[in-house]
């Protein structure tokens, strides 16, 4: 288990491209992250009964990618995120080109326990403003 701890993707987030091209990140549950409905936060159940839970940006939150580094802020102005992220150019244009960005979390805490976490349907997913500083 320790091989996999030290491959980088250890409670870090990812990056993923919705099959329609948006731009998602994938982020681990943390104990410094809460996650809360009053936030915005929907659930996949939710999400089936109101199709733009999760595809209209929650006001209130930014995202802002500064080369590698992102930062998301709370409706609150609280710093919710700030870190490295390991996003390629096609995915950093497809974050300039929708202004938009899914967030996607809940509990689990390597790539190897998200898909038993969407499964039972435990996911959490919220759609922020976001921004692209500099060139793709």
């Amino acid at each position: 288990m320790e091989m996999i701890g030290s491959t980088g993707l250890h409670r870090e987030p990812w990056p993923e491209r919705m099959s329609d091209g948006r731009p998602a990140l994938i982020l681990p549950q943390t104990p410094d992250r809460q996650v809360l409905v009053a936030d915005g936060w929907v659930g996949l159940k939710t999400i089936r009964h109101c199709a733009d839970a999760a595809t209209e940006a929650h006001p209130g939150w930014s995202a802002v990618l500064d080369d590698y580094r992102l930062t998301l802020h709370r409706p609150d102005g609280t710093l919710w995120f700030d870190g490295h992220v390991a996003a390629d150019r096609h995915w950093r244009r497809r974050l300039r080109d929708h202004h938009t960005l899914l967030l996607i979390t809940g509990p689990f805490t390597t790539p190897f326990d998200f898909r038993p976490a969407a499964q039972a349907g435990h996911l959490l997913l919220l759609t922020t403003p976001a921004r692209l500083l500099g060139g793709p």
